[in-house]
């Protein structure tokens, strides 16, 4: 039966069939009689199923063997001559696949594979009868009958063993009692939903337990107090959906894992339950029932944890004198906490102690060490970018993530999203309908900027294109409005826990790299070599563009050092390497638009625009270094935003493209081209000055002017005799800059 058994004999909401006595007790329905079979919880059947794998591999590694053993036989009888009657018995080693497959396929598999055997043999003997003109040995129908009397046997015992089997799995996973899940089954159960939870699923749970149930021992007796339990279990498994699972944890005690479910869910079944068993129990028992409930917070690192909180609240509720409801985080907060560790706990210690010990739950403590903190913020350290242009909408998003200590940045248009991306942000969030640059562009830009900060966009248009154009801008997740507490904190847990994924991803590449030797600073590495040679093809297609690259790196390092205070991390030689792949993305660019001496067409120039983003996607699995993957997917954009591919503005872009922008420009309107001439040095200079806070980082200024002198060395050294190729960086004065 293997697993089968244990999901086809279920009861309750996930529980599994008991296997008890009957000695009924009380009416129809008492203590021991078996309970209603019901349906496992899919999630359950799923864990099963994978738990089953390795017995998967084994019946197919066993039917593979049965089949070989059972041509061997064959073998023999093909071999030899066949009015030998001892050549017969070889039909009793299909005894062996007969026993094997019974192992993997149960009785049913048992009989066909006998029947198999048999009809092997007569069709092997009688056909080496027909090609010899022999007759089939006499003996051969008696042997072949009481070898299928044989088989019957085996397969026989096969059933009786699959069942016992079955009953064993069924109890494994039963409370013999009540016919509930057991506390394995509910710890299988919670340590997957706990999975789901921290990937953005609600999940709550609720601790029951019957007040004073001592007592109700020692008025009702053994088997009267076995009755109460069986019909709390009754009452309990009718109030459970499918999906969630309620099981008999412990001695008195109950656990109801409620996947999907929050804090007021949670609160709202355990008072259901306990009005119920009220009205059904007060007349007739004398105990009522207490319930603590817990919900899941992104603080929470384990199951235990969770259990352990709705213990806690469970022993309030009993302090309180019983017959009631706690909520952790409600009704017990960091006081009852602090209180609850400075008393200590008897109560075992370890996770897996403690969950394997009910008895002391309600009654005693938790550890101290599994007790959370109910006014933990899972937002510390985190950043927020919220994009919202609705003021009234962004107070509310701002009041609850500043609640959980996120550190939040607002902003009301796109405009100003795109300057705040000089910093890196956990996650952003964007409204769709904003006005100015289309949300598409700003998820676009936030991806290319950051590709590990998560994106979710929220928009009151429940129509799915609106959230496919999302998602294929590259956003992460999308919210409908209106977008509850519950909704934001499982979108929040959700993209938290995949940009954690990413950066150590990012980080393990980035290890990677640096183990591979230095890609970078080695002069004669292979792959740097190879790009270099990949560039100066590009660059060689254009006939108006050569040495640009070089010049670039040149004047872009001198300006570099004249930066007053330049970042720990910036390094200039990454910067000269950086400069010389700049424009390797060229390459993708067909050569009659490089040498064209007219205006472009804008699909043309369409065609130049992409050129960084190829070159991006070039350099990043063959270096993956930040500076030079900057400063070759963003040199064209500008300090406005009015550049491209991203249309990135002010310190959102990176320093080293900044700088490398002013280096590129200074060179490209000092450059012949086919339809103008060169800028003098003086006037190129002024066209820096004139754009700085436009095209230009005005920031970079100071460093501009002290590098002057070496720039200009520079420049009488090798000085530019060519075009670029690269019509967009002449500014105003070339005329297909602005089409």
């Amino acid at each position: 039966m293997g697993w089968r058994g244990a999901c086809l004999g279920v009861v309750g909401v996930g529980g599994v069939r008991g296997r008890a006595p009957d000695p009924t007790v009380g009416g129809a329905r008492g203590p021991y009689s078996r309970p209603r079979p019901q349906i496992l919880p899919a999630t359950t059947v799923r864990m099963l199923r994978d738990d089953d794998t390795h017995h998967r591999t084994q019946r197919f590694r066993f039917r593979a063997v049965a089949l070989g053993l059972l041509l061997l036989p064959a073998l023999v009888v093909l071999l030899t001559d066949p009015q030998r009657h001892d050549i017969v018995f070889v039909w009793w080693l299909g005894v062996l696949p007969v026993v094997l497959t019974a192992r993997t396929d149960g009785w049913r598999g048992a009989m066909v594979m006998a029947f198999g055997v048999v009809l092997l043999a007569v069709l092997a003997h009688t056909g080496v009868a027909a090609t010899t003109g022999q007759a089939v040995s006499p003996i051969l129908p008696p042997v072949l009958i009481f070898f299928l009397l044989a088989a019957a046997a085996i397969a026989w015992l096969a059933r009786a063993m699959g069942d016992d089997r079955g009953d064993v799995e069924d109890l494994a996973l039963t409370d013999r009692l009540t016919g509930l899940p057991n506390r394995r089954h509910a710890r299988v159960f919670l340590e997957t939903m706990f999975g789901s939870a921290e990937r953005g699923r609600p999940l709550a749970v609720v601790l029951f337990d019957l007040d004073d149930f001592s007592g109700v021992n020692e008025a009702e007796g053994i088997r009267g107090a076995d009755r109460i339990l069986v019909e709390f279990a009754d009452l309990l498994r009718s109030n459970t959906r499918r999906m969630n699972l309620s099981s008999r944890f412990g001695g008195e005690e109950f656990l109801a894992i409620l996947a999907g479910g929050d804090e007021e869910g949670a609160r709202a079944f355990a008072e259901r339950i306990r009005e119920a068993f009220r009205a059904a129990f007060d007349e007739t028992h004398p105990t009522t029932l207490s319930a603590g409930v817990a919900a899941y917070h992104p603080s929470m690192k384990q199951p235990a944890e969770l259990v352990a909180a709705a213990d806690l609240a469970l022993g309030r509720a009993k302090d309180e004198g019983g017959d009631r409801i706690r909520v952790f985080g409600r009704d017990v907060g960091s006081e009852d906490v602090r209180r609850s560790r400075e008393q200590g706990s008897t109560a075992p210690r370890t996770p897996e102690a403690y969950i394997s010990d009910p008895a002391s739950m309600g009654n005693r403590p938790p550890p101290p060490d599994l007790i959370p903190e109910p006014s933990a913020r899972f937002g510390e350290g985190r950043t927020i970018l919220l994009v919202e242009h609705d003021s009234g909408e962004r107070e509310v998003f701002d009041s609850y993530l500043e609640q959980e200590a996120f550190e939040v940045t607002s902003v009301e248009d796109a405009q100003g999203a795109i300057q705040a991306l000089r910093s890196e942000f956990d996650a952003v969030f964007i409204d769709l309908q904003l006005p100015g640059l289309s949300s598409s562009e700003l998820v676009r830009a936030v991806k290319s900027r950051w590709p590990a900060t998560q994106v979710v966009v929220i928009t009151a248009d429940r129509d799915a294109r609106v959230a496919a154009e999302a998602l294929n801008a590259g956003a992460d997740r999308y919210l409908f409005r209106p977008v509850d507490m519950p909704e934001l904190q499982s979108a929040l847990v959700d993209a938290l826990a995949r940009r954690d994924r990413l950066r150590a991803e990012e980080d393990r590449r980035r290890e990677d790299a640096r183990q591979r030797g230095a890609i970078v600073e080695s002069g004669d590495n292979l792959v740097v070599d190879g790009l270099l040679a990949l560039a100066e093809a590009a660059e060689r297609r254009d006939h108006h563009s050569r040495g640009h690259a070089r010049r670039v790196a040149d004047y872009a390092v001198a300006i570099a050092g004249g930066l007053a205070s330049p970042p720990e991390e910036f390094d200039p030689d990454r910067l000269h390497l950086a400069c010389l792949v700049h424009n390797l993305g060229m390459i993708s660019v067909p050569s009659e638009i490089l040498n064209k001496s007219g205006t472009l067409t804008p699909e043309e120039f369409e065609r130049v625009r992409r050129h960084p983003e190829v070159g991006r996607r070039i350099l990043e699995p063959a270096l993956g270094d930040e500076v030079v993957l900057q400063v070759a997917g963003w040199h064209h954009e500008r300090w406005d935003g009015s550049g491209y591919p991203d249309g990135l503005a002010g310190e959102a872009i990176p320093l080293a493209a900044r700088i490398v922008s002013i280096a590129d420009a200074l060179d490209a309107m000092t450059s012949t081209r086919p339809y103008r001439k060169a800028l003098t040095w003086e006037d190129a200079v002024r066209q820096v000055r004139d754009r700085a806070g436009t095209h230009f980082d005005p920031g970079l200024l100071p460093a501009f002017r002290s590098a002057l002198p070496e720039l200009y060395r520079r420049f009488r050294q090798a000085p530019p005799t060519t075009a670029d190729g690269d019509p967009d960086l002449d500014l105003e004065v070339a005329p297909s800059a602005d089409q």
